[in-house]
């Protein structure tokens, strides 16, 4: 399930920038015509950087929330830029 984010500033729900570092395993399937396809990839370590608010552009104020849309306490995740 996906992270989803609240910017406690304007409301904004839906439009986040998110910058995100991952180190995956991934097939890299190679044609004759030398075209790439990547298969099977594999998520070994993803980590959250930076939120920003699209419409408001602050970081500060963005928390994360549950699927009931509740806050999640800010030690859970560790998501710069939010509280």
């Amino acid at each position: 399930m996906a992270t989803r984010y609240r910017c406690t500033a304007c409301g904004n729900l839906t439009r986040f920038d998110v910058v995100t570092t991952r180190r995956t395993r991934a097939y890299h399937h190679f044609t004759v015509g030398g075209e790439l396809r990547v298969e099977d990839e594999t998520v070994l370590d993803q980590r959250v950087e930076v939120v920003t608010c699209r419409w408001c552009g602050t970081g500060a104020s963005v928390e994360v929330i549950d699927s009931a849309g509740g806050a999640v306490p800010a030690a859970t995740p560790d998501v710069p830029g939010a509280t």
